[in-house]
Order: structure tokens, then sequence, then C-alpha cells
């Protein structure tokens, strides 16, 4: 597979929109978590355009959108120190692999120059060694109270 990681831009909003619809449909829908509100999560996607990235990952011999990552920098709320706050890392279930995932975590990296970064899962997926794999260190758990 030959895959390019590319910077999205406000034309790909529909495929970004797609690809996280597609996400919350395959790997959210056990969850209990409300419908997507389409018009909402294009006001978020845009806003991220703006304060942060979104990496786009596509398999070039499909010509498909398989995956992205979805970040930005801020500051701890306790300080001015800034710190990567990683809101999605995804890849579609039938290309997901170890590989895959790298790629998306390394473009990360590269705009976080350093800054620590920190990843929040609420899919329920139970991934942890894959990101322990990836270098991630485990600082608690999330907790919902319906």
């Amino acid at each position: 597979m030959s895959i390019h990681l590319y910077q999205a831009e406000k034309k790909d909003l529909q495929t970004i929109c797609d690809l996280l619809i597609n996400f919350k449909d395959e790997d959210l829908v056990d969850l209990d978590y409300p419908e997507v509100d389409e018009p909402k999560l294009k006001n978020f996607i845009n806003a991220i355009l703006q304060k942060g990235k979104v990496i786009l990952l596509k398999d070039l011999d499909l010509d498909q959108v398989i995956g992205c990552t979805i970040f930005h920098k801020t500051e701890y709320w306790f300080s001015k120190s800034e710190c990567i706050h990683i809101h999605t890392i995804y890849v579609k279930k039938s290309f997901r692999n170890f590989k895959l995932v790298t790629a998306l975590v390394d473009s990360i990296k590269k705009v976080a120059k350093g800054l620590p970064m920190y990843l929040s899962v609420t899919s329920g997926l139970h991934i942890d060694p894959v990101f322990q794999k990836l270098g991630f260190k485990n600082l608690g758990s999330n907790w919902r109270l319906n």
C-alpha cells in the first residue's frame, strides 16, 4: 500500500466530516453517544482547521482517504507552558495497522517539536498496548456518568 499524509485544508471539509461520521458509526456505535449533528461537526472541523491541524492519511492505490489525526496546540489550564491536545487518531477498520497509526503519530510529532502530546481515549477500544508501544505514558482513565 502506498500512502500519503497531507495537511487538510478547507476544501477537504466534507472528506473529514465523512471520515469522522464513519468513525462514529463503526467504532463508537455501542457507546451510547448522541447522533452526529453534521453542521456542528463541520463547525468543529473549521475551528480546528483555523487553530490546529487535521492530517489526512490517503491510500494512493485506492485513491481514498482512510484515516486522520486532529490536534491543536494549547496551554495547560494551570500554566502558560504549551502542549499538544490530540482530539482524534483514526484509521478505518479495514485498513488499521500499527504502521499507519505510527505514521499519523509521527505527523503530530513533527508539528509538536518536542512539546508534550496528550490523547484522551473515549472510544472504548482497548488499545493501550498500541499507545504504549508508540511511547505514550498512561496517565489515568476516562470516566463517564450518565
